[in-house]
């Protein structure tokens, strides 16, 4: 009996212990899962700017008819030089998939000339006269679908075609033996249809509104012809063909993108 207050305090402690880590136990912290990052959204229209390099290339050729005793003549006309302009587009994206249309505007100054001897039929060289030619294209413009793949939630990765317009002015003249009025020129300026394909990335930095890009394009338009009077020898009138005219585009630019939620959740 004497013993008795110390089993029933021993006890009473060991109990206390034992709820006490119980308790502990039930209020342990719970950690909770981060929220989920919002994915980068390409649906919106976009306005911007571009700005690189271009490069042309137009076949030409000139002929008289077989009176005039003179060889047709052949030459490439090339040219490069600055290009820059603005865009405007919309885009949709269903899931991963970016589909959307983009037309475009750029000014530069493409000029190409080329200068070849008059020659007889039989490639004697006459002495005097000759063939010029010249080219200067100073606007292109596209209207384009654009078909890309998100790679990342910030990174487009697209493929581009359509219709395309250039304005280009042409110029040639052909120098007979003895020169002018024994000579026939031709001056004028055409605007021409064609085709642009290419491809790019798109890249949302800060996934905001503003968005970069680096971009390839590839022109082909249609050429232009001209048989100009020979007033000397209104027979022997010389036509100047320009073939299709090629351009190379390499360029960079900025967008501000102008959301108009996300198409994804419907599908």
């Amino acid at each position: 009996m004497k013993n008795l207050p110390i089993v029933i305090a021993f006890s009473a402690a060991l109990f206390g212990t034992s709820a006490l880590a119980a308790d502990m136990a039930v209020k342990a912290p719970i950690y909770k899962a981060p929220a989920p990052v919002a994915l980068y959204d390409w649906s919106g229209c976009y306005i911007g700017a571009n700005v690189g390099g271009a490069w042309s290339r137009q076949d030409v050729d000139s002929s008289v008819p077989p009176v005039s005793n003179q060889a047709p003549g052949f030459a490439t006309l090339s040219g490069s030089n600055v290009i820059g302009g603005a865009h405007v587009g919309c885009n949709a994206q269903f899931s991963s998939v970016v589909a959307g249309i983009e037309g475009d505007w750029s000014a530069t100054n493409l000029s190409g000339a080329a200068s070849l001897p008059n020659l007889l039929r039989s490639g004697v060289p006459v002495g005097n006269g000759g063939i010029t030619f010249s080219d200067s294209t100073k606007w292109l413009a596209s209207l384009r679908g654009r078909l890309g793949v998100a790679a990342m939630p910030n990174l487009l990765l697209y493929a581009t075609g359509g219709g395309a317009w250039a304005s280009t002015g042409y110029a040639a003249s052909d120098v007979f033996n003895g020169g002018c009025p024994n000579c026939a020129s031709t001056s004028f300026n055409s605007t021409n249809s064609g085709w642009v394909a290419g491809a790019g990335a798109e890249w949302a930095p800060w996934s905001n509104n503003w968005l970069f890009r680096v971009e390839y394009l590839y022109y082909s338009f249609n050429g232009a012809s001209s048989t100009p009077p020979r007033p000397a020898f209104p027979t022997g009138a010389p036509t100047f063909n320009w073939h299709d005219l090629s351009v190379n585009e390499v360029r960079v630019g900025v967008s501000y993108k102008f959301n108009w939620g996300s198409l994804a959740a419907k599908y």
